[in-house]
């Protein structure tokens, strides 16, 4: 390992990365000073982009060695749909900074090629019910910290963001909770299970014709 790169800031290991990455893709989303970038580059990765709203002299010195991209961006702008998707995508430490988590999840699945692998902090509460908690900003030692799952609702929302069977990788015991790492794959086909139609009698998912009344009780069709 480089000694620019301290062992306690690299992951890579630790959440189960793949030890060959060549010939593939790599996003990190939240990037920091761009250590796993550098890492999937040293070990072969075709393409790799760092994502993160913040910079620093290490992370600009980590792209000039390395040689990989860096865009700046809010991960729920607009400028996100520009991305192309990547075999592998790392999310580490960013589900907890966004207002509107299933959202990031959903952003997540559309560039993910692969694999996803996500972490991130975790409350101990509800027991299997999957439960998030809302962080008040006077309650946050952090005021960008917006939520906080519990391991069973981290599991959920993946899985119904469109990836399947979310497992845990990595574990660490902290502050009233885990620090917990999964994997997850894409599903093969986008799952529209919870589209549905506010009237099944009226409205069907497979189309054709039904009858309704207008506004003056008369038979129509569309």
């Amino acid at each position: 390992m480089d000694p620019g790169i301290p062992a306690k800031r690299n992951k890579w290991q630790r959440y189960g990365l793949p030890e060959d990455m060549t010939g593939r893709s790599f996003l990190d989303v939240g990037c920091w000073e761009g250590i796993n970038c550098a890492e999937a580059a040293k070990r072969g990765a075709r393409k790799v982009v760092g994502v993160d709203l913040c910079t620093s002299e290490d992370l600009r010195r980590n792209v000039e060695t390395y040689g990989f991209e860096f865009i700046q961006m809010d991960v729920l702008s607009e400028k996100w749909l520009e991305l192309d998707d990547f075999d592998v995508v790392l999310c580490s430490g960013v589900l907890y900074h966004v207002e509107n988590v299933i959202s990031l999840l959903f952003r997540l699945r559309k560039v993910t090629r692969e694999l996803l692998v996500l972490e991130t902090a975790t409350r101990d509460v509800g027991g299997d019910e999957p439960l998030m908690l809302f962080k008040a900003t006077e309650e946050a030692n952090n005021p960008s910290n917006w939520w906080v799952p519990n391991r069973s609702c981290l599991r959920e929302m993946v899985r119904s963001c469109g990836f399947d069977d979310p497992r845990e990788v990595h574990v660490k015991e902290r502050h009233g909770g885990h620090r917990v790492c999964v994997h997850a794959q894409p599903m093969e086909r986008d799952s529209y299970d919870r589209v549905l139609p506010r009237k099944a009698s009226a409205m069907s998912l497979e189309g054709g014709s039904r009858n309704f009344e207008d506004n003056r009780g008369r038979p129509t069709s569309i």
